[in-house]
C-alpha cells in the first residue's frame, strides 16, 4: 500500500512537471502533445519502478493502449507517438522473453540461451526507441534498466 501510495504521487508530480512544461511553449506544444508525453514518461516511470514482470506487462499494455488512442499535432508529437509505440511494443516481447526464460527453461540450456538473447534484444530495442520518443517530444530520459 505504502509504494502503491509512492507510485501515485510520483505519477501526479510527473502530470504536474510536464503541464507546466507544457504552458511554457504553448505556441509550440499542445494538449495532444502533452498527452503523448505524460504517457510516455508514465511508460518509463513504470519501467523503471516494476520488479513483477507480470504486473509490469499489463500496466504497459494499458499506457501501449493509452498511447495509441493519442493524436499529436505536431510533426514532433505524431514522431514521438509513433517510436513510442514501437518502444513499448518491443519492451513487451522482451519481458514476454524474460517469463518465457522464467517459466519454460529449466533444465533446457539452449532454450534458456535463446530466450535470455531475445528478452535483451528485445529490451535494448525498446529502450532506444523509448529514448528517442522522449526526445523527439522533448524530454530526455537515461537508461531503462540498463539498457
Amino acid at each position: 500500500m505504502k509504494y502503491t501510495c509512492a507510485v501515485a504521487a510520483g505519477f501526479f508530480g510527473l502530470t504536474l512537471l510536464v503541464g507546466c512544461a507544457s504552458t511554457k511553449s504553448a505556441s509550440s506544444d499542445t494538449t495532444s502533445n502533452a498527452a503523448i508525453r505524460v504517457d510516455i514518461l508514465l511508460g518509463v516511470a513504470q519501467i523503471r519502478g516494476s520488479q513483477d514482470a507480470r504486473k509490469l506487462h499489463g500496466q504497459l499494455l494499458r499506457t501501449l493502449e493509452r498511447l495509441r488512442g493519442d493524436r499529436g499535432s505536431t510533426a514532433a508529437g505524431r514522431k514521438g507517438r509513433r517510436l513510442a509505440i514501437e518502444g513499448f511494443a518491443s519492451t513487451l516481447k522482451g519481458i514476454d522473453a524474460r517469463l518465457d526464460f522464467a517459466e519454460n527453461d529449466s533444465g533446457n540450456i539452449e532454450a534458456a540461451v535463446r530466450d535470455a538473447k531475445r528478452a535483451d534484444r528485445y529490451l535494448k530495442r525498446g529502450a532506444n526507441f523509448l529514448r528517442a520518443a522522449a526526445r523527439a517530444v522533448g524530454v530526455r530520459i537515461g537508461k531503462l534498466n540498463g539498457y
